[in-house]
């Protein structure tokens, strides 16, 4: 992007959110996702969204949801000014924004196995466990896919860390972050310790490109906006600041892998 066409849109973001959306807060349906909103409503999106509000002088209310309901919410309730993590094939009234986070997908896997994965190719040989459409959302996984020695979609609800754990299969493909979290969180819920026998350490490799997450509002001009204020916020390191305590407690599992925003 030029550089005039950059500031004049951050400046066009600055400038007319806070002339014309006032002193009221959006109302955005949220989620409840580890990595992003938990069920009190933190997590690494809501400090993004809420660094690059702040540039815009604005602060939102934020409504939790089941996984998937927060579209049914937005799309009934038209007291909701936005929506946020919105997939691209997610049909909904609304401009999409540009990317707010980014997000790291690859494989978690026992460290003890000391597994050398690089490349996607490296998952030739080995028992791979995905989610549902992972092939359709990363091709060069489907390329590989007669190489490896077996690969299979858990069905929802499947319990994927314990099938690491058994040894069930070699690598589970996932969202590196949301995947550390979900088994910190249940390590500390058994009152195990990170690292034992039942719990052993785990790795993370990311093998795919970053995804970014978007919002969607119902105005035009406050999507426009917003994307003035994701420039300026990134451009301070503002964003990157605000998430990284949401990060910081699982690098013990994803490293520097997980991008600052």
């Amino acid at each position: 992007m030029k550089q005039w066409l950059r500031n004049a849109l951050i400046l066009f973001g600055l400038t007319l959110w806070s002339a014309q959306a006032g002193a009221r807060d959006l109302k955005v349906a949220v989620p409840i996702l580890s990595g992003h909103f938990d069920s009190e409503g933190q997590g690494r999106s809501r400090a993004a969204i809420d660094a690059i509000f702040k540039e815009c002088g604005m602060t939102a209310d934020y409504v939790l949801h089941r996984w998937g309901q927060h579209w049914v919410a937005y799309d009934d309730d038209e007291s909701f000014d936005a929506v946020a993590i919105v997939w691209d094939n997610v049909e909904l009234d609304g401009h999409r924004t540009e990317a707010f986070i980014h997000q790291a997908n690859g494989v978690a896997f026992r460290a003890d196995r000391h597994l050398k994965i690089d490349t996607v190719e490296d998952l030739a040989g080995l028992k791979v466990l995905g989610f549902g459409g992972a092939t359709r959302l990363f091709p060069s996984l489907a390329r590989v896919m007669p190489t490896m020695q077996s690969y299979w979609e858990a069905p929802s609800g499947f319990a994927t860390t314990q099938a690491l754990v058994n040894g069930d299969v070699d690598v589970f493909l996932t969202d590196g972050l949301i995947f550390a979290i979900d088994y910190m969180d249940r390590t500390r819920f058994t009152g195990a310790r990170y690292g034992d026998t039942h719990w052993p350490a785990m790795s993370f490799v990311r093998l795919f490109p970053t995804i970014g997450d978007r919002m969607m509002f119902r105005d035009q001009a406050k999507a426009t906006r917003f994307n003035g204020c994701i420039i300026a916020a990134r451009e301070k390191g503002a964003i990157a600041l605000a998430t990284a305590p949401f990060v910081a407690p699982y690098k013990d599992i994803v490293g520097d892998q997980i991008p600052a925003d």
